[in-house]
C-alpha cells in the first residue's frame, strides 16, 4: 500500500513539474518610466521599461491624455522595440499632439498603449496604462 501511495505521489509531482510554465513563457511587462515635453508641448518623448521573451520584436502605440481646464489634450505616436533580450530594456517613442489640438503641459497625464511583439512562432500583446508626471 505504501508503494502505491508513493508511486502515485511521484507521478503527481512529475506531472506538476511538467505542466508548470517555464520563465521563458512568462508574459511581457511594460511600465512607463518617464515622459518629457518636446517643442513646448507639441510632443512628448515617452520612455518605457519593457521585459519580454528573447527573440520577440515589434512596436507599441502611445496614447497620452491630459486634462486642460474642462477639455482634454490628446497626443498619439509609437515606439519601436527592435529585439527583446529577456531583461528589462528602455524603449523611447514620441507622441504628437493632433493638429489644432491642445498642447500638453508639465503635470499628470494618462499614458496608455499596446505592444505587438512577435517572433517566428508566437506573438504577445501586452497593454499598459500608467498615470505619469510629464516633465520639461
Amino acid at each position: 500500500m505504501r508503494r502505491i501511495t508513493a508511486t502515485i505521489a511521484m507521478l503527481g509531482l512529475s506531472l506538476f513539474v511538467l505542466l508548470t510554465p517555464s520563465p521563458a513563457s512568462a508574459a511581457s511587462t511594460v511600465e512607463v518610466t518617464s515622459a518629457t515635453l518636446v517643442a513646448r508641448g507639441v510632443a512628448v518623448d515617452v520612455t518605457l521599461t519593457v521585459t519580454c521573451d528573447p527573440g520577440l520584436s515589434g512596436a507599441t502605440e502611445l496614447i497620452i491624455r491630459q486634462r486642460s481646464g474642462n477639455r482634454v489634450a490628446y497626443a498619439s505616436g509609437w515606439a519601436p522595440l527592435n529585439l527583446c533580450t529577456g531583461e528589462p530594456q528602455a524603449v523611447t517613442g514620441r507622441a504628437w499632439v493632433e493638429g489644432g489640438g491642445l498642447v500638453l503641459k508639465p503635470g499628470v497625464a494618462l499614458i496608455s498603449g499596446g505592444f505587438e511583439l512577435c517572433g517566428q512562432d508566437v506573438c504577445d500583446y501586452p497593454h499598459f496604462e500608467d498615470e505619469v508626471r510629464i516633465t520639461r
